[in-house]
């Protein structure tokens, strides 16, 4: 795209609504009503006018989103390269990836938005004001915020997934909860020999796993091993290159090779977690804690498996340490004005109206009196049309669909979702973050277009390898010790070296800023 020059006239411990208060409850932009177009495609759904959420927020600004994509068109990388390459962008634009934006706001496609926010948008301002670390997300390498991100409740909430056992078979074996990596080993190998399910067949699967992603990431994680680019200190380091990625990958492929994991791990797919459950033949998984946790409260797989228990556990001690693989990011993609837009005024404004406080509690909470009421203390409650979907969807669905946590430039309230989980799982996050178990991932950096474009090639063919190198030595394939030399000459031949130094280069601007 043809550079163009744009001028423009015109937290929980923390609480992540740093928000000011419309007069007398007054949200509106523009006196008369007015559509903007929007491309924004979430999880395979395309944006819908129709959600409550956003129909409340058009009654309260006058400002009506509209979809730019076609209801057919739900791969949103997809749909955003087609529109620009159309060059027909609409006025708002909301992506996963928040590079892509950077780089094509960098190429004239994006509109600025420091000034925006500075004069414009008192909400944002303060928020950024009181959280410097959530600003650092939305400044782009050139110094300007080209899209408004979509935060995740990170002060308050750092954890994610842990480690499920089921506790019922410990039971019933008489084991006790492993503490260590050599007890979580043994414990797998008794899933596997002694019959725990006892219908006398050996068919339990002590791991498995619902995403491909177990020993690329997740099991060799719980050794402390990285599957990719991650901060050591204060240097960026590639994990598969350092001794402890070997010291982890041996014991997966010896742990498979035992039949200790699933056989079926990389084909079987997202289902596998019902199927094992449901089956009585899974044993141990790294997982969601809301979603896993539901499967103790599943009334009929509680009367085909008696006594079925399945509980989160510390990860299993390793070398002094436990590691839980997977922390929230900061954020997760956010939005945009594009250069096409035509009263970015109107905009910026709007985007502010989702830090207000009737906009934070809306993105959050949906519209008070159908999903969510407060009690005789102003504490939020979810209403039962959201607990006890008639469709038998769940909470989280019911959300989803009437437009809550849709993804927008807007700050998540953890309080949600302790709304809406089970109790345990709340409990189960908390622990992990309070014992320090989550390990933090490396901030999404932020590139220059030359190095987006080198990284882009790098970190492709890179991510291509390792995968496939994984899948090798853990199936059989290939042996590990005999081919480890090759592949990181392989890696180095793509451009390893480099790819670090760009991200150096990049982790360095991101701390400084």
């Amino acid at each position: 795209m043809e550079k163009k020059k744009i001028i423009l006239t015109a937290l929980g411990a923390l609480t992540l609504a740093t928000v000011l208060n419309a007069a007398d409850g007054e949200y509106k932009i523009t006196k008369k009503p007015r559509e903007v177009s929007i491309l924004a495609i979430q999880n395979g759904k395309v944006f819908d006018e129709n959600m409550e959420v956003f129909k409340e927020a058009f009654k309260d600004t006058n400002i009506k989103l509209v979809s730019a994509s076609s209801k057919n068109l739900t791969e949103e990388i997809q749909a955003f390269n087609l529109a620009v390459a159309s060059g027909n962008l609409p006025d708002i634009i909301s992506l996963a990836y928040p590079e892509k934006l950077e780089d094509l706001g960098m190429q004239g496609g994006m509109i600025p938005l420091n000034d925006l926010i500075d004069k414009h948008a008192p909400n944002i301002k303060a928020f950024f004001e009181k959280y410097p670390r959530y600003k650092k997300d939305a400044v782009a390498t050139d110094g300007n915020i080209y899209f408004i991100p979509d935060y995740y409740d990170w002060y308050a909430m750092k954890s994610a997934q842990g480690v499920f056992i089921r506790k019922d078979w410990l039971n019933k074996l008489n084991l006790p909860v492993p503490n260590t990596m050599e007890d979580f080993y043994k414990t797998l190998k008794a899933f596997k020999e002694q019959d725990p399910n006892g219908n006398g067949i050996k068919d339990e699967i002590p791991y498995f796993e619902r995403s491909v992603e177990f020993a690329e990431k997740e099991l060799i994680g719980l050794f402390g091993a990285e599957i990719g680019f991650y901060v050591d200190g204060d240097q960026v380091k590639f994990g598969p290159a350092q001794p402890r990625f070997k010291e982890a990958m041996k014991e997966v492929i010896k742990w498979y090779k035992e039949g200790l994991i699933d056989q079926e791990i990389f084909t079987r797919g997202f289902q596998a977690r019902d199927y094992m459950l449901r089956n009585n033949i899974g044993g141990v998984t790294f997982d969601w804690f809301a979603s896993t946790q539901s499967y103790n409260l599943d009334k009929k797989l509680k009367e085909k498996v008696k006594d079925f228990e399945f509980v989160a556990i510390a990860p299993p001690l390793y070398k002094g340490q436990r590691f839980a693989p997977d922390s929230r990011p900061t954020h997760l993609g956010g939005w945009g004005i594009s250069a096409s837009a035509k009263n970015p005024v109107e905009l910026i404004k709007y985007f502010d109206y989702w830090f207000s406080e009737k906009g934070y509690v809306l993105s959050n909470w949906g519209v008070e009196g159908d999903t969510f009421k407060r009690d005789e203390n102003g504490k939020k409650y979810f209403t039962e049309k959201v607990m006890n979907s008639p469709e038998n969807k769940t909470p989280l669905q019911v959300l989803r669909d009437k437009g809550v946590q849709f993804r927008i430039g807007a700050a998540q309230d953890f309080e949600y979702e302790k709304a809406w989980a089970n109790p345990q799982s709340i409990e189960w996050m908390e622990w992990y973050t309070k014992e320090g178990f989550v390990v933090e991932g490396m901030p999404v950096l932020k590139y220059t277009t030359q190095e987006n474009r080198k990284m882009q090639k790098i970190k492709s063919q890179i991510d291509m390898t390792v995968k496939e190198m994984c899948q090798k030595w853990i199936l059989g394939s290939a042996d590990f010790d005999a081919t480890y030399d090759e592949f990181i000459n392989r890696l180095n031949s793509i451009g390893l070296k480099e790819a670090l130094e760009i991200n150096q280069k990049a982790y360095d601007r991101f701390m400084n800023n």
